[in-house]
């Protein structure tokens, strides 16, 4: 056998799965309209089910992209932290000017008022 055989094998049952799961949905869409329905799952916060109605605020958007940028420093810090005495100290000094720009940008997001919660 190839070695490639259980590869295909696996993509083609997933691809089976997925269409079977798709036509099922299809020919038996779900008609229940609550408004339990259209509550939120895990906030707690009582909306209104004209949601696509309405425009979120800014706001919510640039908390979720301030938290991205910093969650994918810590993606970039455990790698380098595994390896720092192997790979000497121009790595150090790379991951210091990494560093050093993330302090810099957070100090301005700071500056502007971006994490502050009205």
């Amino acid at each position: 056998m190839d070695e490639w055989t259980s590869i295909y094998i696996y993509l083609g049952l997933v691809t089976a799965v997925t269409l079977a799961v798709a036509l099922l949905s299809g020919l038996f869409p779900s008609i229940k309209d609550s408004f339990t329905k259209f509550l939120p799952y895990e906030s707690g916060i009582q909306t209104a089910t004209n949601l696509l109605k309405e425009r979120f605020q800014l706001r919510h958007y640039l908390i979720g992209l301030i938290f991205l940028v910093f969650d994918v420093e810590v993606i970039f810090l455990y790698p380098w932290a595994a390896v720092a005495k192997q790979i000497g100290p121009f790595a150090f000094y790379e991951m210091l000017f990494f560093l050093v720009a993330l302090l810099i940008g957070f100090g301005y997001v700071w500056k502007k008022g971006g994490l502050e919660w009205e």
